[in-house]
């Protein structure tokens, strides 16, 4: 028995480092490393990570700038097969693997919902429903920082970095990239950056610092078409 103790740790140590040495920083690991699928697999040597994941989960600015999964507003019209193209592109990266862009509706309930054993933490699959129509088209970065600060706290959703499919973006494979502002501070409700729907929610997961946002914004800020 404690000679299989012994197997399991070593293969949990070896499994932690090799995030650590693969993923480009933490926060990366710390997704690789709390898949909420191999917490709740009794073959997956991760689900001994459960308590600390779960702190994790309930202080994630010990590990992270962000907590996917992540809001995407559409914001203009825009075919259900370029939703499928951005979704799908963004879950196949191979560090990703996963449904991290939730399609926003008006409609808290059908949000993720942040559980215990982690089971909430998932985005809009594809295909996406031929029927969805965006309750966002025509509405602007003021009423998805209304729609973002008033989700009750069991919305397993980021509360400040979320997506936006805008004209140019839905046409280009691209994905705009947004913060809140703080409203005290700033006029403008949010400042958004582009980038290719395959990189999305990678770049999301694995941002570092808010101060590597604003560099980011600095270099290159991108204003929505709308």
């Amino acid at each position: 028995m404690k000679a299989l103790f012994f197997l399991q740790a070593l293969h949990l140590i070896a499994i932690v480092a090799t995030a650590f040495i693969r993923a480009p920083n933490s926060a990366l690991a710390y997704h690789q490393l709390c898949d909420p699928r191999a917490l709740s697999s009794s073959k997956d040597p991760r689900r001994l990570l459960s308590p600390i994941c779960s702190f994790l989960d309930r202080h994630p600015l010990t590990m992270m700038t962000t907590t996917p999964p992540f809001s995407l507003f559409v914001l203009t019209s825009q075919s259900t097969r370029t939703l499928n193209t951005v979704l799908q592109e963004a879950h196949d990266d191979p560090s990703v693997d996963t449904w991290w862009w939730y399609l926003a509706t008006l409609d808290y309930r059908a949000a993720p919902q942040w559980k215990p054993d982690g089971t909430g933490q998932i985005g809009t699959p594809t295909p996406v429903d031929p029927s969805f129509l965006s309750p966002f088209v025509g509405k602007g970065l003021e009423d998805v920082a209304k729609w973002l600060r008033g989700k009750p706290q069991n919305v397993d959703l980021d509360s400040r970095y979320f997506g936006v499919l805008d004209k140019q973006a839905g046409k280009s494979g691209k994905v705009a990239i947004c913060r809140l502002n703080n409203p005290r501070m700033e006029r403008e409700p949010a400042w958004c950056i582009l980038r290719d729907a395959e990189e999305s929610t990678l770049f999301l997961a694995g941002l570092p610092s808010d101060l590597d946002w604003n560099e980011l914004v600095e270099i290159g800020r991108y204003t929505l078409e709308l």
